[in-house]
């Protein structure tokens, strides 16, 4: 009785959603391609951020809102975490990776899209994997479009860096992660395979920082941050720290005006929202025609 409660619950929850918010016309014409912070997604034992069944529906809505074609996902504790979501979601699979603790990075695709899961990328771990995420690479092809996607989270500087020493080391290593991330797209790019390379995730930083900057080695590259100005959902005061970030080549078939954010506060209340996540969704557009 009460999983058929639930049922009806999250079927009447879906119908309400369909009549809100904005979505995006899915294309053979273009891959939509994006990042989304779920905050602690948790598999439902001990979680950090316990949620319902309902509120596992809420991030599948949010995530079918998008129309995205593949997804990189943060802070999803494993794969069980990953199903609970996926369960509302018919045309998607997922993957997350390894990683350690419960802040693991991960992939959403549509079917029939094609995506091959690589691997972790352990140099992002630098030299603390206790710390530091590793990164997850996908190959992936959507009519004459073919890229190598690298989903990331990099160290944040947040509340519990408790003093300057500790705020200085966090930086530090966002700093290095970033020299990793442009080694990575160099290599790929000088191998002459693939030219066409994304980086998709929460870099915890934005490339127009003033103060303590740590994505120049980015920023100094060819490579280039699809949604540099957007704001975050969380703070319109803020710039957000979740971008696509593109190879020259794959810059070149952004469809111009195609770069949004899934603003979840648009159609949510803010409890609703908050039990989301504190992040929302951040997608680009890219041309998949010759």
């Amino acid at each position: 009785m009460r999983q058929l409660l639930i049922t009806a619950l999250a079927l009447a929850y879906l119908l309400v959603l369909a009549s809100c918010g904005s979505t995006s016309i899915v294309s053979d014409n273009a891959a939509i391609i994006g990042t989304f912070n779920i905050a602690w997604l948790g598999d439902g034992d001990q979680d950090k951020n316990p949620r319902t069944d309902a509120e596992y529906l809420m991030v599948a809505d949010i995530i079918a809102k998008t129309n995205v074609d593949v997804l990189a996902v943060e802070e999803v504790e494993n794969q069980a975490a990953l199903q609970k979501v996926l369960r509302y979601l018919d045309d998607y699979e997922g993957v997350v990776g390894n990683g350690s603790g419960k802040q693991r990075v991960g992939v959403v695709y549509r079917k029939g899209v094609n995506v091959k899961v690589v691997g972790e990328y352990l140099p992002l771990q630098l030299d603390r994997p206790d710390r530091l995420r590793p990164g997850l690479i996908v190959e992936c092809s959507k009519g004459a479009f073919s890229w190598i996607q690298l989903c990331v989270h990099l160290k944040s500087t947040s509340r519990y860096d408790s003093t300057p020493a500790m705020m200085d080391e966090s930086r530090a290593w966002r700093t290095r992660q970033a020299q990793v991330i442009r080694h990575f797209a160099d290599s790929v790019i000088a191998d002459g395979k693939e030219t066409d390379v994304i980086v998709t995730g929460d870099f915890n930083d934005f490339p127009g920082r003033r103060n303590n900057p740590t994505l120049e080695a980015l920023t100094s590259s060819t490579m280039k941050f699809l949604n540099a100005d957007m704001r975050s959902c969380a703070n319109p005061k803020w710039t957000t720290i979740d971008h696509v970030l593109a190879s020259p080549t794959a810059a070149a078939r952004m469809i111009p005006g195609s770069a949004r954010m899934e603003n979840m506060h648009d159609y949510l209340s803010t409890a609703d929202a908050s039990r989301v996540s504190d992040h929302c969704p951040v997608i680009v557009a890219f041309s998949c025609t010759p």
